[in-house]
């Protein structure tokens, strides 16, 4: 099932959200507690929708950040995408 444009505008705004999030949480963390990770957690569905389009593809070739892809029905990890080298 495709995404209604609405649906897409959304899903792009939150993932802008989120993606600012963790950027600020990774550069807060990295002042006081350098060697924790952090982890952005993504349905399942957001995944398969969004990060398999071009966009989605830039930001997981292009930043740095750890993904745990997540199913939400059966509450467990189904993915975990470690950092590229990121360019940011």
């Amino acid at each position: 099932m495709r995404l209604k444009n609405f649906e897409v505008e959304k899903a792009i705004a939150d993932l802008e959200q989120a993606i600012g999030q963790y950027v600020l949480y990774r550069l807060l963390l990295n002042r006081v507690d350098p060697e924790r990770e952090i982890y952005l957690a993504i349905s399942d569905i957001t995944y398969d929708e969004i990060f398999n389009e071009p966009i989605g593809e830039v930001v997981i070739s292009d930043l740095p950040m750890q993904l745990l892809v997540v199913d939400v029905e059966k509450i467990k990890v189904k993915l975990w995408i470690p950092p590229r080298s990121g360019k940011l």
